[in-house]
Parts: structure tokens; sequence; C-alpha cells
């Protein structure tokens, strides 16, 4: 499946140009982002509150159709869908929102612990296990039934959530329904052969990530999840995308220029003219969720804007 379509199957992207400037200061005092499981329990729970918080916080007026900031969260995403998704802006751009996320609970629902994140790969044929999906924090993950539905949510944290963006018209229910055979190619293999060699390519880097991992976990825990225009109104999408960033800053940790450097196509024209290069200097939006940035904003994770690395390197 194509990048716009139903599914998270990423488009085959070509390289651009690159953009060198100096890297930004780095960080006095970088944050680290926990694994779930390596997480207090008391930092879990008031992680699933501030989140539920934001479902229940006026909307800040980007979407009129909005209830709630967390409406915004998602419509925002599926609005720039075909931005974001299948060129090489995905791994910069899903950076910058996860950097939304933690800005919005921080600002609005006075969240000050830390940001978590999900390594799947840690729990190939049983996700259950991973700690996430019980009637204390994100509720359940049941199979999907033989006439391939999902499930209503009604435990946890997020019981009974309507998923109104990016279509108030057709409301539905948070779902879920994993589709086991599809879960379990978020293997260590894969992640490894993302992760490549020290002459992997940007560009071949995150066509990789997007097209195994990032998209099977998608697709397999579904519904919900699976669909693009909705998969942010599952809190379960910024567990995962806190892995693909995991996958990024693992890939730029081997060689140092990786976060200073970018390369690929952050466009391509409909009119088959060649990509617009991706460079240092491509603004991201979350059109006015949080402030605009730029990919030289957020290359780097651990410069004096982002500030954070991850506990497991």
């Amino acid at each position: 499946m194509e990048a716009g379509g139903s599914g998270f199957r990423g488009k085959v992207s070509s390289l651009g140009s690159t953009n060198e400037t100096q890297p930004q200061p780095k960080c006095a005092n970088t944050t680290i982002r926990p694994e779930w499981n390596n997480m207090a329990d008391a930092d879990k729970l008031s992680y699933v509150q501030a989140v539920k918080c934001l479902m229940g916080t006026p909307p800040l007026g980007v979407w009129d159709n909005a209830t709630s900031i967390w409406d915004e969260v998602a419509w925002v995403h599926d609005q720039l869908n075909e931005r974001v998704h299948g060129v090489d802006t995905f791994l910069p751009f899903h950076r910058y929102y996860l950097h939304m996320l933690k800005t919005l609970l921080a600002e609005h629902c006075s969240y000050t612990g830390p940001m978590p994140w999900w390594r799947e790969t840690n729990y190939t044929g049983n996700f259950p296990e991973s700690g996430l999906f019980t009637a204390e924090y994100f509720g359940a993950l049941p199979p999907l039934s033989e006439t391939g539905d999902g499930t209503c949510i009604t435990d946890g944290a997020f019981a009974n959530f309507t998923v109104r963006a990016p279509d108030p018209n057709n409301p539905s229910c948070l779902s879920r329904g994993e589709t086991k055979q599809t879960t379990d190619e978020a293997t260590t293999a894969m992640l490894d052969l993302c992760h490549g060699s020290a002459t992997t390519e940007y560009t071949q880097h995150r066509r990789c990530v997007e097209q195994t991992i990032h998209a099977v976990m998608h697709e397999g825990i579904g519904p919900t999840m699976w669909l693009l225009s909705t998969s942010p109104n599952d809190p379960i999408f910024f567990m995962h995308h806190g892995f693909v960033d995991w996958q990024w800053k693992r890939w730029q940790n081997a060689v140092p220029s990786r976060s200073t450097t970018i390369t690929g196509c952050a466009e391509y024209p409909g009119d088959g003219s060649p990509c617009i290069p991706l460079t240092r200097d491509t603004v991201l939006t979350t059109m006015g969720l949080i402030p605009d940035m730029t990919v030289g904003d957020v290359l780097d994770t651990e410069n004096d804007i982002m500030c954070y690395t991850y506990d497991e390197f």
C-alpha cells in the first residue's frame, strides 16, 4: 500500500542533495527517555493520565471541528499525510511530532515526567507482555476477529474514547485488533537490517524503517492504528513512534556526521519534475499546535533544543 492510501507502506524515494551546516550547541542537561518497562509505576500512571488530560482539554483553535487538543493532534497528522509519509521528511517530522506531544503535555497538563518509548522487538509473539496493554494503562490488545473487525477499548485510561478526527461526521470507537502474524514481523533481525552499516545512507535507513517495523506495527495493532487518517488517536501511536525515533537515533549514533547532515527528498512534485531536496532548512509544522521548527532543529536530539537521548544504547 502506498503512503496516502489506507496503510503504511511507504513509496520508494530517491536521493536528493545534502545540506551541511554547523551543529547547534549541545544540551547541558540531556534528559533520558526510558523504555516503558524501565519506568517507575508512578511515572507510567502519570504519563497515561497526562495523555488523557489532553483528551479533555479544550482545543487550541487549529481545527474548527475539534472538541479537544487531542482531536487537533490527530487532525494535523492527517492534514500533513502526504508531506510526511513516503518521503525523507518522515523521520524528522515524527521526531518533531513527538516533541509536540511533550510540549503540549507540559503546557496544558503540567506533565514534567519522562517521555516513554516501547521497544517492540522485545515482545515479538506476545505484545501484551510489554505491560502497556492492561486495564491500568493503555487498555487491551485483543486479537482481530475472524471477520476482520477490531474491538472497542473499554478498559484502561482511554476506555470508551471516541475517535472524531479527521472526520467528525463519522465518529468511531478507539479500536484494536492484533494480527499476530503481522506484528511478529517486528524482529531484531529486521531492526538490524535497517540499521545497516557505516555506509548505509539516510534514505536507505528511512525507507527501511518506515516500510518494515513501522508499517507492520501500525497494521498489526489496528484498526484505529492501521489507518494513516486515524492512527494518532490511539495513544499507542506515540509509544510506537518513540521506537521509530530510537531506531533513527541509534543509526545516527553509529556515525557522528549523521546528527549534523541530512540527505534525500522532502517532496515529489506532481508534474514529474525532480524532487525538492530535504535540507537542514526544511520547515516542519504542526499547523499552529506548537511553533514551526526546521529539520536542523531536530536533527541532533542532544542539542540545546531537543535535549534528550534514550536509555538503551
